[in-house]
C-alpha cells in the first residue's frame, strides 16, 4: 500500500517462533498488526476452543469493522501435543478464523497466509484421519474420536492435520479468488525454535535427512527464513500466487519427492 494507507495484519500465534518473526517483519514494514494468542497477545484467546475463536473473531469485527488486508493463521501445536489438540488447533481452529474473518478481507480484497508443515507428504500421514477431517468436518465427532487415539501415534495427528488444511487450502482458493481473495499456505521444514525442547535423541532422528541448504552442519531452518515466505505471500509482490502451498524447507520436499511437484 502506498502512503498512509499501510495494511491492517491479523496474525494468530504471533507470539513466539515463526509468528513472533512474521510480526516483526510487518511492523518493521509499517504495518499494523494485531496478534491473537493465548499468551502475550494483543487479544487472549484459546483458540483450540470453539468460544475461543467466537471471542477472537468478535474482537476483530469491532476493532476493525472497515476490513482487513491480511490474516495470517499460525497457530499451532507439534507431534508431542495430545490428539485432540492438535485436530481442534491445527486445523478447525485455521479453517474457523478464516471464514469468520473472510468478509472483513472481502472489504479490502485482502488475503490470507496459513502455516501448513513440510510433513504433509511424509509416511506418518493417515488418509483417513485426513478425509475425516478436510470431507467430514465436524469438530465434536472429531474429537471423540480423537479420545481413543494413542499417545504414540501424536506425529500422524500432526501431519494428518497439516495435511488436510494443505488440502483445504487448495480447495477453497478459487472460490475466495471469486471474491476478489487470494489464500495460500507455507510449509515449512523444522525450525529453531520448534526444536528448542528436543532431547539429543530426538535432534539427530530430526537431522537424520540432512537440510540440503544446511548440508554439513547441524543447524536447522532460522525462523525468520518461514517469516519471510510468509510476508512475501502476504504482499502486493505475490498477486499473481493462489492455492500454493508453499514448501520453505531448505529442499527437504524436493529431495525427497524429486519427481512431485
Amino acid at each position: 500500500k502506498g502512503g498512509n494507507t499501510l495494511s491492517i495484519c491479523v496474525i494468530t500465534g504471533g507470539t513466539t517462533g515463526i509468528g513472533a518473526e512474521a510480526r516483526a517483519l510487518l511492523q518493521q514494514q509499517g504495518h499494523e498488526v494485531l496478534n491473537i494468542d493465548y499468551k502475550g497477545g494483543d487479544i487472549l484467546a484459546d483458540l483450540s476452543s470453539k468460544e475461543g475463536r467466537e471471542l477472537a473473531i468478535k474482537a476483530v469485527w469491532e476493532r476493525y469493522p472497515d476490513g482487513i488486508d491480511i490474516l495470517i493463521c499460525n497457530a499451532g501445536v507439534g507431534p508431542t501435543a495430545p490428539p485432540k489438540m492438535i485436530f481442534s488447533l491445527n486445523f478447525f481452529a485455521c479453517v474457523d478464523l478464516a471464514e469468520g474473518l473472510r468478509p472483513l478481507l472481502k472489504k479490502k480484497r485482502g488475503n490470507c497466509v496459513i502455516t501448513s508443515s513440510n510433513s504433509i507428504t511424509n509416511m506418518t500421514v493417515r488418509m483417513d484421519w485426513v478425509d475425516m477431517l478436510s470431507n467430514v468436518m465436524d469438530e465434536d465427532r472429531v474429537l471423540e474420536y480423537a479420545d481413543t487415539i494413542p499417545r504414540n501415534l501424536t506425529p500422524s495427528c500432526y501431519s494428518s492435520s497439516k495435511h488436510a488444511l494443505a488440502r483445504w487450502v487448495r480447495r477453497i482458493s478459487a472460490s475466495w479468488a471469486v471474491d476478489g481473495l487470494r489464500i495460500n499456505s507455507v510449509a515449512p521444514g523444522n525450525t529453531t525454535p520448534m526444536t528448542q525442547g528436543m532431547t539429543e535423541a530426538q535432534r539427530d532422528a530430526a537431522l537424520l535427512i540432512p537440510i540440503p541448504t544446511r548440508y554439513g552442519t547441524r543447524e536447522f531452518l532460522d525462523a525468520k527464513e518461514i517469516a519471510n515466505a510468509m510476508v512475501f505471500l502476504a504482499s502486493p509482490q505475490a498477486s499473481g500466487i493462489n492455492g500454493v502451498i508453499l514448501f520453505v524447507d531448505g529442499g527437504i520436499d524436493a529431495l525427497l519427492r524429486s519427481e512431485r511437484f
